[in-house]
């Protein structure tokens, strides 16, 4: 652990109690006890990793509130700049949460978003990397796969539910950005109600990643006038999809979506001459 390798290349510093009604003093104990003074890295990186560290040894848990800037840049011997570049890191990858307010009320809150900071580093990474979209959607694929597989098994009458409701929306709904956005609610709901932890968040990333070249395929879907007719095969095969889920035929369910997700793009993108060979990059 990256705490226990500075503790041990600064012995000779004196582990710093931190006395704070910030803390609570039966859980976080522990935590003032294992930060330590920031010698090796940039500073703020090394902020970031020992409270990434506190958090992953349960020392800091969802709902813990920081202590102020100044007393943590006492804490680290750092300054407050490096601190505060710090916190920002981790606002960012959505571990804190400023809480607004006064008094002992405002502060920085160790958070668990729902929207995971995935889906903005694979979406970054993509376009960086120029990564071909066809990677992108072998591994959607298989992540499909497992996901109606699992939810065929265990997913609850609530899930089927809820499901239903995204794909009567999806009826309602008109326009492409609309639309998107409950065909991806619809997968990533799929992909939790599969009863894995992590589906739900690569399904997420991974949408968010193709979903410049998807809206832009629907986009000119309307402009060509092909958009109302694709949408009313989209939802027939969302709801053949469920059906498939609900019957608890696992390799049907699996079966089912792999083939809506080759047909979808076969139609979709390689017909209309976006070939899946493509970059991931934003679209032209």
């Amino acid at each position: 652990m990256a705490s226990a390798a500075a503790g041990s290349a600064t012995g000779n510093y004196d582990k710093i109690i931190l006395i704070s009604a910030t803390l609570r003093e039966s859980d976080m104990g522990d935590l003032a006890s294992s930060l330590v003074p920031v010698k090796h890295r940039r500073a703020f990186e090394d902020i970031v990793v020992q409270i990434e560290n506190a958090i992953h040894d349960g020392e800091l848990k969802v709902g813990d509130k920081l202590p102020p800037e100044r007393e943590l840049a006492e804490i680290f011997r750092v300054s407050r700049a490096s601190v505060r570049e710090a916190l920002r890191v981790l606002e960012a990858f959505g571990v804190l949460t400023a809480r607004r307010g006064t008094g002992s009320d405002s502060g920085l809150i160790v958070s668990a978003h729902n929207d995971s900071p995935l889906s903005g580093l694979l979406r970054l990474y993509a376009s960086l990397l120029q990564l071909p979209l066809i990677d992108l959607l072998d591994v959607r694929e298989a992540l499909e796969m497992l996901s109606a597989r699992r939810a065929s098994e265990q997913c609850s009458a609530e899930d089927i539910f809820r499901l239903r409701g995204i794909i009567q929306s999806m009826r309602d709904s008109r326009s492409p950005e609309g639309f998107l956005t409950l065909d991806t609610e619809f997968h990533v709901v799929l992909a939790r109600a599969s009863g894995n932890s992590v589906a739900p968040l690569i399904m997420s990333a991974l949408r968010d990643a193709i979903a410049r070249q998807m809206l832009a395929a629907f986009q000119a879907l309307e402009e060509s006038g092909n958009w109302r007719a694709e949408r009313a095969l989209l939802i027939r095969e969302h709801a053949h999809l469920l059906d498939a889920v609900e019957s608890r035929d696992p390799d049907a369910a699996a079966g089912a979506f792999q083939q809506h997700i080759r047909d979808f793009y076969q139609r979709v993108f390689v017909e209309r001459g976006t070939s899946a060979e493509e970059s991931s990059g934003t679209p032209e």
